[in-house]
């Protein structure tokens, strides 16, 4: 499993590139904290640019939700949270290094690795740039 941060699943939303196409062609591979989700719609007046309705933006998270990245309820990784919390300093990326320390995964996904750039934190949980998201599943028609 490879934990995706509200950045990527963001890009995989507006952008038809790279991660969109590595998240399509590994489908069953990626999870998120509900609380990327959350963040994502919280936000949604930001990065909505064609405007599109409310219950068309739900629709389409909710289809990514079912069909492309696995949300984690907080129950599962909340016994975490308050380690976490001293590992790393920006509060939206806490339910990320928590699931990362309660779940069997390959590391977290992030385009803001400098967040994560801490070693007491790298000894505990993996960051992952897309470059190595290429590197261990690369993507055959680029």
């Amino acid at each position: 499993m490879i934990i995706v941060d509200t950045n990527v699943i963001l890009s995989f939303l507006l952008v038809d590139g790279i991660t969109r196409k590595l998240i399509v062609s590994n489908k069953d591979l990626f999870i998120a904290p509900e609380h990327c989700f959350d963040e994502l719609w919280e936000n949604r007046k930001r990065w909505n640019r064609h405007e599109l309705s409310e219950d068309t933006l739900r629709e389409i998270v909710n289809e990514v939700k079912r069909i492309f990245i696995m949300p984690i309820e907080d129950e599962v990784y909340v016994k975490h949270t308050n380690e976490a919390r001293e590992l790393i300093e920006d509060s939206d990326d806490v339910p990320l290094v928590a699931l990362a320390m309660s779940v069997d995964n390959e590391g977290i996904w992030t385009y803001n690795k400098k967040h994560f750039d801490n070693k007491k934190l790298k000894a505990r949980v993996s960051v992952l740039t897309t470059k190595d998201m290429l590197e261990r599943y690369p993507l055959r028609d680029l």
